[in-house]
Order: structure tokens, then sequence, then C-alpha cells
């Protein structure tokens, strides 16, 4: 009897460490998604940013022009 008693602690002991290392793993990738998509969005939202009106400009030379003309570089000045 005492050796069933044994056996069902380590099992419980186990599965209860098993149980504990995967949810360490799955919590720490869950946080480490959450930061990469984080530090990602805000790279995204200052590129977008950044490229807007630089596209504004382009579409606006385009339409004006017909397509026969393009911007090679910007200056800006103060």
């Amino acid at each position: 009897m005492e050796s069933i008693n044994q056996i069902l602690l380590l099992s419980v002991v186990g599965m209860v460490t098993v149980f504990a290392v995967l949810s360490l793993v799955v919590g720490t990738g869950h946080l480490l998604i959450r930061l990469v998509n984080h530090f990602e969005k805000k790279k995204q939202e200052q590129e977008q940013t950044e490229d807007t009106p630089i596209a504004v400009l382009a579409a606006t030379v385009s339409i004006v022009t017909q397509g026969k003309a393009q911007i090679i570089k910007i200056n800006k000045t103060k």
C-alpha cells in the first residue's frame, strides 16, 4: 500500500512540475510576441508617417503632369 502512495505522489509531483514548466514556456512566448508586435507597430507607424507626404507629392505630380514627370529628389529647407 505504501508503494502505491509513493507512486501516486511521484506522479502528481511530476505532472505539476510539467504543467508549471509548460505554463512558463507559454507565458514567456506570449510576452515575447506582445513585445515584438508592440515595437513593430511603432516602427510601422513611424515609417508610414515618413512616407505619406512623399507619396502624396508623387501622386499629385503624376496626376498634374499626366505621368510625364516624376519627383527625383526632395530637399527640406528651414
